[in-house]
């Protein structure tokens, strides 16, 4: 079999991320949900479910119309992922060969890269500037005949970024007028930022993507969908397997849009503690960018052996961060912002890792 094997496949580098984790200490290094659901909660969600429910195939289209209600698009506009990154890879599928390239706001949600490898598509990077604002000379640059797709994350993480709707407009022009899909990732568009929905009768070069990761904070369902034109969705479609999602995910995703008030107050419990943790770390003097329109910021530290300090004394304390960035972040974390209660968990441990009194 190994004649078969594709180099572009060999070649990736992949690395299981947050391994052997305690799940039941903080959890701030996947832009999960920190605080459970409430246990109620936890229980009407797995009442509404039948005996019948596991034996038969999932029937999705109750889900569908609950989307396209939610977003405010006809039910044809809307196809049914197991999360955003079913949808990039997808999308890599259906519309790049390797003679394609794509341009992506980066550093990012590390999956581009991974699928652009895996589809032997160029990746090039829409970088950032020194004051850590997407930098729209590298679109410019790096934009071509060959350019599949631009792919923006709106709000972008690791480094938190924000496009408006006239910036998202200008951009699928300028794709539109080359040939190419603007596609919008909106994983944390309910924390802050105008949703690109909108734009779709004007550009229908455009696709945003949607997951009930972040706020829904749902991550363990993985559940998705992407948002396009009647064509544009009917063409991705094709690509669907016998069944899409599955009955438990497509029922917690019902449950939640029909209870968007848990929703909410997730939002603002987050904002919340994007407050506290904004004003302590400034008291510690430490940089720090994000925690405005995403629930994750980064903090700087002096270098990659402070960052790996820090992310191993945390650890044992079960309180989980991400690190491990490329240059010039390498010498960052990433915290994943929940309830006050949980950044003051984090703040005290973090003043004691510099040697200060908690």
């Amino acid at each position: 079999m190994r004649r078969l094997f594709k180099k572009q496949i060999l070649e990736v580098t992949r690395i299981r991320t947050s391994r052997g984790r305690d799940l039941s200490g903080l959890r701030l290094d996947r832009n999960e949900r920190v605080s459970c659901l409430p246990e109620a909660i936890v229980q009407e969600i797995f009442r509404q479910f039948k005996p019948w429910d596991l034996a038969a195939h999932p029937e999705p289209d109750a889900f569908r119309q609950k989307a396209a209600a939610f977003v405010g698009v006809t039910p044809e506009q809307i196809y049914i992922l197991n999360g955003i990154t079913e949808g990039i890879r997808i999308l890599f599928e259906t519309l790049c060969t390797p003679t394609n390239n794509v341009v992506v706001l980066d550093p990012t949600y590390p999956m581009y890269r991974v699928w652009a490898q895996l589809a032997g598509v160029e990746y090039r990077p829409f970088t950032y500037d020194e004051r850590l604002v997407p930098d729209h000379g590298t679109l410019d640059a790096s934009l071509d005949g060959n350019t599949a797709m631009v792919m923006v994350p709106n709000p972008n993480l690791p480094v938190e970024s924000a496009f408006t709707l006239e910036e998202l407009s200008r951009i699928a022009l300028r794709c539109e007028q080359n040939g190419t899909a603007l596609v919008v990732d909106e994983a944390y568009h309910h924390f802050g930022t105008e949703s690109a929905v909108g734009l779709l009768a004007r550009h229908p070069n455009l696709l945003v993507m949607r997951t009930f990761s972040k706020a829904f904070g749902l991550a363990s369902i993985r559940l998705g969908y992407a948002v396009g034109s009647a064509e544009n969705i009917a063409y991705l479609s094709q690509t669907r397997g016998l069944v899409e999602s599955n009955t438990l995910s497509l029922g917690l995703g019902s449950y939640m849009l029909n209870h968007l008030d848990i929703v909410e107050t997730h939002v603002q419990e987050v904002k919340n503690g994007a407050n506290y943790l904004h004003e302590e770390l400034t008291k510690t003097g430490v940089r720090w960018h994000g925690g405005l329109v995403t629930n994750g910021m980064l903090i700087f530290l002096d270098g990659p052996e402070q960052s790996d300090s820090l992310i191993r004394f945390l650890a044992d304390r079960k309180i989980y961060v991400r690190g491990g960035f490329g240059s010039p972040f390498d010498g960052a974390i990433r915290v994943t912002i929940g309830a006050e209660y949980a950044m003051r968990e984090f703040i005290a441990a973090f003043r004691q890792w510099r040697g200060q009194r908690p």
